[in-house]
């Protein structure tokens, strides 16, 4: 049967558990009273056959005698509980003939020298325990005995009085762990109240006197909260920029749309083209926010490996080779060091492949025409180069902001692209810093975090 919760899985274990404890005890208890019981019972045995045989050896041989009944020797007198029954001795002459017996003793035989303890069974199927003792002179044999079920009596009288110890407080015991656990719980249950009341929005920390086992959990929730409070409210923040992103194109889309139907001759092919550029634009808008949707939840790269960067150079400069063709600019890569030896790290190569081609992208519409763009690669940094007319200072702090573009561009953009860079880069552990060439142009570099590898 599968537990659903902790109380009942704790009752469960208890009640196997006690169990197994409790045999375990029994058969303990029962070797260790059965050894102390036989230890006693053999040393009165020894003592008793001793004290026989010495009085056997003191009296003259004489005609066989059996005693009568303790009862009846100590008339009124108090018997005790004394059981006959359970006892035996014998003694015996040389030629074996009885001397002396009370009890059981009349079962006893006389063999051919027996010595020391023996078990033997009487005409009823009894088994006993007999110790036989000889004289020095051989001229008397004692033996005294005791039914071996009396033994087994007195260590099950003495075991069943300690599990009684154990049994009789069982339903107090988990009757008490049963509202030790419900209290401990107890936390668990407000906890779970107050979140199926809290805002998915609330970072408010949970304030509650919990066990030390549940702190963890307590701490953990609460170092979720701000994070998943600030990811909604990044979402928002998304949903609404992207919102008002696409509006711009897709009313621009409708214009050209009717412009281009109800026109005809070269305004017809104006519109036409100004129709399919916008959708270009519109497509690279949706491109860039899908990218950045699927970046955002990240916290490392979903795939991670040895980054081969001869192979994402190769992919990036070929995904911008039609652009750079259409911009008449001549992508130049410099390799200063071997591939192997650039930035090395471990990462997902598809993303990194994204992050070059959009700085490239970047650098290829923002630099001047009949220009060059040159990617260099070095053991520290990564630059791109470009020779346009570079970013006023005063907005280079900004540039990487989502939906941000500096005022005066010509160029169609979403301002998107530096934040998906910048966004790659933070989970390879890199940084991207921007900054205007002395010559001409923008250089953009990538270089590891400070404090990173």
């Amino acid at each position: 049967m599968k537990v659903h919760s902790i109380e009942r899985r704790i009752m469960l274990v208890v009640l196997v558990i006690i169990p197994l404890l409790w045999l375990v005890s029994v058969a303990a208890a029962w070797h260790l009273a059965r050894r102390q019981v036989d230890e006693v019972y053999d040393t009165q045995l020894t003592l008793m056959a001793r004290q026989l045989l010495r009085t056997g050896l003191a009296a003259p041989a004489g005609p066989y005698l059996d005693l009568p009944a303790t009862s009846r020797l100590i008339g009124d007198g108090d018997e005790g509980r004394d059981d006959g029954t359970e006892f035996g001795l014998a003694l015996w002459d040389a030629s074996g003939r009885a001397l002396l017996v009370d009890g059981n003793g009349a079962a006893f035989v006389h063999g051919p020298r027996p010595r020391g303890f023996q078990r033997i069974a009487l005409a009823n199927g009894e088994h006993w325990r007999v110790f036989f003792l000889p004289a020095l002179d051989g001229r008397r044999l004692a033996a005294v005995g005791q039914s071996e079920s009396e033994r087994r009596e007195l260590v099950w009288n003495m075991v069943s009085a300690q599990l009684l110890l154990w049994l009789l407080p069982l339903p107090l015991l988990l009757l008490t762990l049963r509202f030790g656990v419900r209290g401990a719980l107890a936390p668990l249950r407000r906890i779970a109240a107050g979140l199926a009341q809290r805002r998915p929005d609330d970072a408010t920390p949970i304030d509650v006197e919990a066990p030390l086992e549940v702190r963890p959990l307590i701490v953990a929730l609460n170092a979720l909260f701000p994070r998943v409070a600030e990811t909604l409210e990044r979402e928002r923040r998304f949903t609404a920029d992207a919102a008002h992103e696409l509006r711009t194109p897709l009313a621009a889309l409708q214009v050209q749309a009717e412009v281009a139907q109800l026109s005809s001759g070269e305004r017809r092919d104006h519109a036409h083209g100004m129709l399919l550029q916008g959708i270009g634009r519109a497509t690279r808008l949706v491109e860039q926010l899908l990218s950045l949707s699927r970046l955002d939840p990240m916290s490392l790269p979903v795939t991670a490996g040895r980054v081969d960067w001869q192979r994402v150079v190769g992919r990036a400069l070929g995904e911008v080779e039609t652009l750079a063709l259409e911009r008449r600019v001549r992508l130049e890569c410099m390799w200063r060091v071997d591939a192997d030896r650039v930035l090395p790290l471990t990462g997902d190569e598809a993303l990194l492949v994204l992050m070059l081609r959009n700085l490239l992208d970047n650098a290829l519409r923002y630099g001047a025409a009949d220009s060059v763009v040159t990617l260099i690669l070095e053991r520290a940094h990564i630059d791109i180069l470009d020779q346009g007319p570079g970013i006023d200072p005063a907005w280079i702090g900004r540039v990487g902001e989502r939906f941000v573009r500096p005022p005066g561009q010509s160029e169609p953009g979403s301002g998107l692209g530096l934040s998906i860079v910048m966004r790659i880069a933070a989970l390879h552990g890199l940084c991207l810093s921007l900054g205007n060439h002395p010559a001409a142009g923008l250089c953009a570099r990538l270089e590891h975090m400070e404090g990173g590898a």
